[in-house]
């Protein structure tokens, strides 16, 4: 409905604009927007078009303003346009566009909120790519989490979405983890191996090295290269990653392996390319970047004096055969402390003539774990830390993925492990989730009284005219444009503070008014079809964050 209503004001303001320019001289339809009101009693949607236009057209911005609240109050939408500030107008619609609403939600059920206006595009979300060195702990979930819900957003609005994990089994860090295992397989042999001074010394290395022993016996205990080892704790641990992510109800679609690009060449190839085209230099035994030609603090070694590929080398291959697969939107979900290797990639993308609007970063800010006003560790390294298997385990996965995904990624975060542990209204998944059972507690009562939902929705909207019912009825209204506005900004935490703010609205309006009073029917059987629309955008939402709407609590 939203996007239904909002283009017919549109419409008005741009005929209005054009009569006063003159011929060819209509306003862009970009520059005339209409937005929710901040507080509900300023109106159900503002727009600022009468200054945006005031110039061009030569005009005041009030006087302009009032032009546009005469052509607007003829509109069968509209109930009142009140003229605001230096030229701001609010709009109040008329009751029957939200009653309209009510049966759009009722109608359309796990639909409404979605739509496809980026139908036939395709969006690569690649997200978590932690290196394979050790199980992923509490750390690596907020990634996860904003990965997978911005996916679902992008989904929601018409993108065909896959999910990738990019993950390094090449280089240094994957060198230690082979050489870690092939100490402790050495060691169950009774064999003295010195173990790495800056090895992994997690138990899961162990359980590794016993694994391998079983499945090779002594094959492997004269093998004095740590790349057997290396491979097969890589296989080991990415199948773990892989099970603790479908406990977090987050699965892939691909997976990309950095060793890959070495093998087949894709490395090499994009060197000789920025060769060619004149983006390189040696110098000191290095390959350098002419990154500073494109506004970089300096140059940078894409292969080092010792023959060996700096970390961005294979990044710039992967990300030119992201654009090669043809998508339209390419998304890339990473830690904070990425930011330069990002410049790095885009000015090859630069270079290489590639449409940087098609590549967004999500830099996740730091997160951290706080449980009895105690930190938890974070060290893959150390081997001291909290899995996110543990971590799922005691909390569940509905708690965990709500409480990532409730704050904005641009944001620090800490999480309240003690909140996320209670079950009152304090904590903000069972908040949202009592809308839910309390609206299917309804549902009950209403049956056991004769009232069933009316599939020709003959109800009297009367009764939904008060200032409570259509205070829930804007929020319904509001719903499309959030999952909207979440997935064109990639900021998938704008779907729990709209859940929030409707759950607020109707707890405050369940313990006010009576859903269901014998004495007043007509009103009873209005009241309950609102109940059941706020119940199915409860649903909704929390659906596309994968968190569970129960029916009792």
């Amino acid at each position: 409905m939203y996007f239904e209503i909002v283009p017919q004001l549109n419409q008005i303001l741009r005929e209005t604009a054009s009569r006063l320019a003159g011929e060819g001289g209509g306003p862009q339809e970009e520059s005339l927007v209409f937005t929710p009101t901040r507080e509900v009693e300023h109106g159900d949607l503002t727009t600022n078009a009468a200054m945006l236009l005031a110039k061009p057209l030569k005009k005041a911005p009030r006087d302009l303003a009032a032009e546009f609240l005469q052509s607007l109050q003829k509109s069968p939408l509209v109930e009142k346009a009140v003229l605001a500030g230096p030229g701001f107008i609010n709009i109040h619609l008329k009751n029957s566009v939200l009653f309209e609403v009510l049966k759009r939600v009722l109608t359309e059920r796990e639909n409404y909120g979605r739509s496809r206006k980026y139908a036939g595009k395709k969006a690569l979300v690649e997200y978590v790519s932690a290196n394979p060195t050790g199980p992923l702990h509490v750390g690596h979930i907020r990634g996860a989490i904003v990965g997978d819900t911005t996916a679902a957003m992008l989904a929601a609005v018409g993108y065909e979405v896959t999910h990738e994990y990019y993950y390094n089994d090449a280089g240094v860090q994957m060198m230690m983890l082979g050489r870690s295992v092939q100490a402790r397989y050495k060691n169950l042999f009774g064999v003295d191996c010195p173990f790495p001074e800056n090895g992994y010394k997690g138990d899961y290395i162990r359980y590794i090295a016993a694994a391998l022993k079983t499945a090779q016996g002594d094959a492997l205990l004269r093998e004095e290269s740590w790349e057997p080892f290396t491979r097969f704790a890589a296989d080991v641990l990415m199948n773990i990653i892989m099970d603790d992510l479908r406990m977090l109800r987050v699965k892939f679609d691909t997976t990309f392996s950095e060793r890959t690009l070495h093998t087949s060449g894709a490395v090499r190839k994009i060197l000789k390319q920025l060769e060619e085209k004149g983006a390189t230099y040696e110098q000191d035994g290095a390959l350098w970047l002419r990154s500073s030609q494109y506004g970089d603090e300096k140059d940078r070694v894409l292969v080092k004096n010792d023959g060996e590929p700096t970390y961005v080398t294979p990044d710039i291959a992967y990300h030119c055969g992201k654009y090669e697969r043809g998508f339209d939107l390419l998304v890339n979900v990473m830690g904070h402390d990425h930011h330069n290797q990002v410049e790095r990639v885009k000015i090859a993308m630069r270079i290489f003539g590639y449409d940087l609007s098609k590549l967004v970063y999500l830099l996740n800010q730091m997160v951290s774990i706080e449980r009895g006003g105690e930190k938890i560790k974070l060290s893959t390294r150390e081997g001291q830390f909290m899995t996110l298997a543990e971590m799922v385990q005691e909390l569940g996965a509905d708690v965990t993925r709500y409480f990532f995904a409730q704050r904005s990624y641009k944001a620090q975060m800490v999480f309240d492990w003690d909140l996320a542990k209670q079950q009152s209204m304090d904590n903000p998944v069972y908040y949202l989730q009592y809308v839910h059972a309390r609206a299917c507690s309804i549902e009950t009562k209403a049956r056991e009284r004769g009232i069933q939902e009316s599939p020709a929705f003959d109800f009297d909207p009367a009764p939904l005219a008060g200032g409570r019912e259509r205070s829930l009825l804007l929020k319904l209204f509001y719903y499309p444009l959030v999952i909207m506005d979440a997935a064109e900004r990639q900021e998938s935490s704008l779907v729990p503070t709209f859940l929030e703010d409707l759950a607020k609205t109707f707890h405050t309006y369940y313990q006010v008014q009576r859903v269901l009073d014998q004495e007043d029917p007509v009103g009873s059987l209005s009241r309950f079809h609102l109940v059941l629309a706020v119940r199915q955008v409860m649903r909704n939402g929390l659906g596309l964050l994968k968190v569970n709407a129960p029916e009792r609590m």
